[in-house]
């Protein structure tokens, strides 16, 4: 396991010897007065981290523009948006190094506290809500695949869908392994390519899967196998390839039914409650679904969308609310994002997959 060795003392010194970049006022006390349109993102390429004293580069300004809402944060300001859409940060980059992702595809969140991204590298990288890397860790096998989903248990846990693996790896936030369950197989216990991991507010855990399977199965809290639900036809088809799942304050299941494009909700017992959504790119459509999560005063779900690169909000009876996001390159556009979570303060964390960066939104945008 490797640790972060913090690069925020040396921020400032470096911030201020910017000057097409920014003022910041003497003693930390005053806030980053401006951002020159230098440092506007670009198509993503080559190495986009930095660390103090790196030189200028298109790695150099699209990790600042990253930590740009952390001096906000710090001085006690409300971030500016990058983009008309409420983006008011990006971090990430191509590449293996800290802070960098080899094509991340998905994120979780402390209710309260760091966020969590897994990447096709097989890594878990923690970072504070600002976007600032703190540590990682690689899952123990990586050569047959990598992981697909991870979730925060409400005690601190967080548990891993090692998908390629079929099975669920459990570590606590600092990275060390704690535990794990699951085999390959379609019995009983065992999992063929778990996607994602939610849990409901008795400590129940569900994890989907697809390749065959294409269910969803529920264990209690001590991780023993109950029960499993959505392997008969729904509206005379079953689900394929359940992607991201979540539960909501009543304890309803929902999944997002990728290749149905379609979101299912179930009870605990698995009836199945509601369906809504069909093919389609309009506002009310849904094209490959990949992640769903409830959002933070239950009212509504958010649907991350592969295909249509954007989200979309929906009432739980289904009525279209809004939509975020567009194809393309700058803040507040998206290409091929696999997830989507709520973070600190209701902020909206996007994993922007082929962009190789996280977009956080602020709440209400």
């Amino acid at each position: 396991m490797e640790r972060g060795t913090g690069e925020a003392g040396g921020i400032v010194s470096v911030a201020v010897s910017i000057r097409r970049c920014a003022r910041v006022a003497a003693r930390g006390e005053n806030l980053l007065e401006r951002v020159s349109s230098t440092f506007a993102p670009k198509a993503c390429g080559g190495n986009t981290g930095w660390k103090a004293g790196a030189p200028h580069g298109s790695g150099f300004h699209h990790r600042l523009i990253g930590l740009v809402p952390l001096f906000c944060v710090l001085s006690g300001c409300k971030p500016p948006a990058m983009s008309d859409n409420g983006v008011v940060a990006v971090f990430g980059g191509v590449g293996r190094g800290p802070g960098e992702f080899s094509y991340p595809r998905a994120i979780t969140a402390e209710k309260n506290g760091s966020l969590f991204v897994v990447d096709k590298a097989g890594r878990v990288q923690r970072f504070s809500p600002e976007g600032r890397y703190e540590l990682e860790w690689t899952l123990p096998q990586t050569e047959h695949g990598k992981p697909v989903g991870l979730a925060v248990h409400a005690d601190g846990r967080i548990f891993i869908a090692d998908t390629h693996y079929h099975r669920v790896m459990i570590y606590d936030r600092d990275g060390r392994l704690l535990g794990q369950f699951g085999e390959e197989g379609d019995g009983p216990g065992q999992f063929q390519l778990p996607t994602d991991i939610a849990f409901d507010a008795e400590g129940f855990v569900y994890v989907s899967e697809y390749q065959g399977n294409d269910r969803i199965t529920r264990w209690s809290p001590g991780l023993e196998y109950v029960s499993q639900m959505g392997r008969e036809p729904i509206n005379g088809v079953p689900l394929r390839r359940p992607a991201g799942i979540d539960v909501d304050r009543d304890g309803t299941l929902w999944v997002a039914d990728a290749c149905n494009h379609r979101v299912v909700g179930f009870s605990r017992d698995g009836e199945v409650l509601k369906v809504f959504g069909e093919f389609g790119k309009a506002n009310g459509r849904l094209d490959y679904p990949y992640d769903l999560h409830v959002s933070p005063d239950d009212a509504t779900l958010m649907v991350c969308e592969y295909g249509s690169n954007r989200l979309q909000w929906f009432r739980k009876d289904g009525t279209f609310v809004k939509s975020w996001g567009e194809s393309g390159r700058q803040p507040g556009q998206l290409w091929a994002p696999w997830g989507a979570t709520y973070g600190p303060g209701g902020r909206v964390y996007v994993v922007d997959s082929l962009n190789s960066r996280v977009q956080v939104v602020g709440a209400g945008s």
